[in-house]
């Protein structure tokens, strides 16, 4: 999937709950918190809703980590109960 797909796709998702599946085989789940051109930032799961080691490091309005818009090969929207 070409990465204006991709990036199209991610824009509608924004302040969402999504899985992405990397080219890779790798899988991250969480809150999709920003996109730009090149990068998705992914807010991981356990920094949203508890107070754990990746609240203090995301913070509550951090953008999260990022994942390459090239390396995504789909994302999908989940509920909020993953």
């Amino acid at each position: 999937m070409p990465n204006q797909s991709i990036y199209s796709q991610c824009c509608g998702l924004v302040n969402q709950p999504v899985e992405i599946r990397c080219h890779d085989g790798s899988v991250h789940r969480g809150m999709l918190t920003r996109v730009d051109e090149r990068t998705a930032y992914l807010q991981p799961a356990g920094s949203v809703l508890s107070n754990s080691p990746g609240l203090f490091l995301w913070g509550s309005g951090g953008w999260g980590y990022p994942i390459a818009l090239a390396s995504i090969a789909a994302i999908l929207a989940i509920g909020f109960f993953w």
